[in-house]
């Protein structure tokens, strides 16, 4: 068995990984498997939710492996280590095959094989191209052991070994048994950009032929025949459980219905023969249910509570630079202006296209589950919890998923349907929520509130900035629900302040703070989670600052950013690709700029308007600096998703209370933006060799700022309160 860069550790990974879902063959490392066929198989443990995460690793092993991309085969590997995501919960980009200091060793052994944060590309950029590499010299070793020939004698491309001096090839799958005896003393060296062959280049997704040809596979379509049905019943009121069924005899003779379960997690499901039953028996149950939940709790309610806390004494001032509150709070001399400004943003929803559901089956006290997840040991923990079947004993098929944007990597529909199969042993059961269910029920992005004062001097220039946010706190209340061990107080949650305490600009006098709102709403991570707020909040106000000292958005910002080049140069090409302030006639324009997750993006709106408040979005800009990069193509589609998923929220998305229970329920309600209404997309992509960032995220939080700037410039109204369409504003 081989040790890999002489790290005792990935050489058990390897023993316990061979075999393991990846067919017959020869598991080089940890990632990688080689068939005597030739059949190169892949072990990715990210999920797949049309962001391209998969492809993407798989370009950067296949780069240094030397093998052609599009004959891969990939699979999701069982949920251990060294798949974790340590990135994602230490921030530190990890090589695992450089060996793990004692913190790195705690977090690869933890649960965080998970998918998220725009972390993939940022955690496999090195360790994964290293996968491939050793891989590969283990290989080209075997080939000169067998011809006799020193290893410099011998190259690879394209799946085979190649002697030099012969030009005789031996395909790496007649090596891979023999590769395995061949140990690495030393890593060896990766690839410049500059020979790349595969990363860096738009490839076609390994995904997009099955998804276009129908043949994926998402957590809905797995199916049995004769399995069951489970469908999921909330109690009504937000913050409350069931606690009893008034109607249960009566519900249960309903047509195919075969069990009713209260389950110890405060919700009913309703096992039947097939789907349409189940869902029509739970919503006949008559149920009891108690809890945090108040009849008080409304819309307005929590507006009120969120421009209390602003004005109250925050519980952390993450940044505190120079004297911006002395500034403030001074009188201000000629020349000088102060500039005061309160924003709001509601609650939202995650509202994946496929609503949570998961597959389970218990046989022999054995358990198997398929299921669409980001993380798949948070879920085989979960398992573990709900149907008291050891870890080993659980296996995890993971399919595609239907949308993901956080709300899949939250326990509470894997919880459920592993209570449904231990309630059904022998058969399997695929527990859904229905979409009125999961709209009501969601881990929902916080409502926020934040107030921010400002003096901008005589020259124009920005002197001092202070913002509070009144928010509830996402990472304290979903790392209860994720990974309890890892949940921060409230006081020192990281995402709660960003977007606004490591924005992009230069500000000498800068004060950023923040206070919690408790509710008895359940929160989580929505796509770019405090930036999503925080960059409407701060691009917004930055732009008031930049219009009342006189100045162009764009040449303010650029002034503010003028000693980072990166910016700087992101800033300039945005200006060149939207002809920023010369628009065509009868179009308007506003800008953003964001730092987040690894990446700089920067976008223009360009908005026509119809009538007062009716407008025409024409086109989106955008410019995305997210260091080197792996495909293109998917960055610029992540780049689009993420302005529709940002659009569509700034106009329309709210969740509202009403009596302590959720107004909304379907898209009727909760509405997304139509093909017809969305813009013209062009996409930049800065090009250098600095570490990746990430991709996921980034196009979400300029979008809602630079449209709302846009409407300023349009209508002098500045917009300081989401959604738009409550607002009374159209697009068309």
């Amino acid at each position: 068995m081989v040790g890999v860069g002489g790290n005792a550790y990935l050489g058990k990974a390897i023993k316990k990984f061979s075999g393991r879902g990846m067919g017959d063959g020869n598991a080089l490392n940890a990632w990688i498997n080689i068939s005597p066929g030739n059949k190169i198989t892949l072990a990715v443990a990210r999920a797949e939710m049309g962001q391209g995460a998969i492809s993407s690793v798989c370009q950067l092993i296949a780069e240094e492996l030397e093998v052609a991309f599009e004959e891969l085969n990939v699979i999701h590997p069982q949920p251990e280590a060294p798949y974790a995501n340590i990135y994602i919960a230490s921030q530190r980009r990890v090589n695992p095959f450089r060996g793990y200091n004692m913190m790195d060793k705690i977090m690869a052994y933890m649960p965080i094989i998970g998918t998220g944060g725009s972390t993939t590309i940022i955690d496999a950029w090195e360790g994964m191209r290293y996968a491939g590499a050793t891989a590969r010299e283990m290989l080209i070793a075997a080939a000169a052991d067998q011809w006799s020939v020193d290893r410099t004698k011998c190259y690879a491309e394209n799946g085979h070994v190649i002697n030099r001096d012969t030009g005789e090839k031996l395909d790496y799958g007649s090596l891979s048994e023999k590769a395995i005896d061949f140990k690495t003393d030393k890593l060896p060296e990766l690839k410049p950009q500059k020979d790349f062959k595969i990363v860096g280049k738009p490839v076609q997704r390994l995904d997009i032929p099955e998804k276009v040809n129908g043949t994926a596979k998402f957590g809905l379509d797995v199916k049995e025949k004769g399995m069951l049905y489970a469908s999921v019943k909330h109690a009504e009121q937000t913050g409350n459980k069931i606690t009893g069924i008034t109607n249960e005899a009566e519900v249960a003779k309903m047509p195919g219905v075969k069990k009713i379960v209260l389950t110890e997690y405060g919700k009913v499901l309703v096992i039947a023969d097939n789907s349409w039953r189940a869902i029509n028996a739970s919503r006949a149950l008559a149920v009891t249910e108690e809890g945090n939940g108040s009849d008080d709790f409304s819309t307005e309610y929590y507006n009120k509570e969120l421009l209390r806390i602003v004005d109250e004494k925050p519980i952390a001032t993450p940044l505190n630079k120079g004297n911006a509150q002395g500034i403030i709070d001074n009188e201000i001399s000629e020349g000088k202006k102060l500039i005061e400004a309160t924003y709001e943003v509601p609650y939202l929803a995650h509202a994946c296209m496929e609503p949570m559901n998961a597959t389970v089956k218990i046989v022999d006290g054995k358990c198997e589950a398929w299921l669409g997840h980001q993380s798949t040991s948070v879920a085989h923990g979960m398992l573990e919890e709900a149907t008291g079947i050891p870890k080993k004993d659980i296996t995890m098929n993971i399919t595609y998923l239907g949308g993901g944007f956080g709300r899949r990597g939250e326990p509470d529909f894997v919880r459920l349907a592993g209570a449904a199969a231990k309630a059904m042993q022998g058969t399997m059961v695929q527990t859904v929520f229905t979409r009125e269910e999961d709209m009501k029920n969601d881990m929902y992005r916080p409502g926020a509130v934040c107030q921010f004062k400002g003096v901008v001097d005589g020259s124009g220039n920005l002197e001092a900035l202070s913002s509070n946010v009144a928010i509830q706190s996402v990472d304290f209340d979903a790392m209860n629900r994720i990974l309890p061990a890892m949940a921060p107080s409230p006081s020192k949650a990281k995402t709660t302040a960003e977007g606004l305490a490591d924005q992009p600009y230069e500000i000498q006098n800068h004060k950023v703070s923040f206070g919690d709102f408790k509710a008895p709403v359940q929160v989580g991570f929505w796509r770019s989670v405090g930036y999503s707020q925080n960059g409407f909040f701060n691009e917004s106000f930055i732009d008031e600052c930049a219009h009342q000292a006189g100045e162009d958005p764009m040449r303010f910002r650029m002034n503010m950013v003028k000693d980072k080049p990166r910016y700087a140069k992101v800033l300039e090409k945005l200006a060149q690709i939207s002809n920023w302030g010369k628009p065509a006639e009868g179009l308007y324009q506003g800008v953003a700029l964001q730092f987040s997750f690894g990446s700089i993006a920067a976008e223009v709106a360009e908005i026509r308007k119809i009538d007062n408040k009716t407008f025409k979005i024409e086109n989106y800009y955008c410019v995305i600096d997210c260091g080197s990069t792996v495909n293109p193509d998917t960055i610029e589609a992540q780049m689009q998703s993420g302005i529709i998923f940002g659009l569509t929220a700034a106009v329309y998305g709210e969740i509202s209370w009403s009596g302590g229970k959720v107004d909304q329920s379907n898209f009727h309600d909760y509405q997304m933006l139509k093909l017809k209404q969305a813009p013209n997309i062009s996409v930049a992509i800065m090009q250098n060799e600095e570490l990746p960032g990430g991709v996921g995220e980034p196009g979400t939080p300029p979008a809602a700022p630079a449209l709302t700037n846009a409407i300023f410039v349009a209508t002098g109204e500045r917009v300081r309160k989401l959604p738009l369409s409550k607002s009374g504003y159209t697009f068309v």
